[in-house]
């Protein structure tokens, strides 16, 4: 092989490792959507999480870090998906948390008021 022939094909400047100069090769055809344009509640599941203290703030915190991953795929209604149901188990797992809590405080008080009746 002389040094004048190009080695990647016959006609010049075709390189496969390249990408060609037409048809944005390796750019995504998906519109960019900033992070921060759907809300992800990932603050809100994560201090539901902390204080609530059970298994229901858990979806709440998985689907609410998925919504800034499909923002940057260019995935708005998948993200827009995720910030809904990470609203949903946020507001399942508060709810629970405050059934339960309002529950223990009546049974305080009921046990406290029944021992000092006596």
């Amino acid at each position: 092989m002389s040094y004048g022939q190009n080695p990647f094909g016959d006609q010049p400047g075709q390189n496969p490792y390249q990408p060609s100069s037409y048809g944005n090769y390796g750019q995504p055809n998906k519109q960019y959507f900033p992070p921060g344009t759907v809300k992800n509640y990932l603050i809100e599941s994560i201090l539901a999480l902390v204080f609530c203290g059970h298994l229901f703030a858990i979806p709440a915190v998985i689907f609410a870090s998925q919504v800034d991953g499909k923002l940057a795929q260019g995935d708005y209604q998948g993200a827009v998906e995720s910030s809904n149901n990470a609203k949903l188990w946020l507001t399942i797992a508060v709810s629970i948390a405050v059934v339960c809590n309002l529950g223990g405080c009546c049974l305080w008080v009921l046990i406290v008021g029944a021992s000092g009746a006596h």
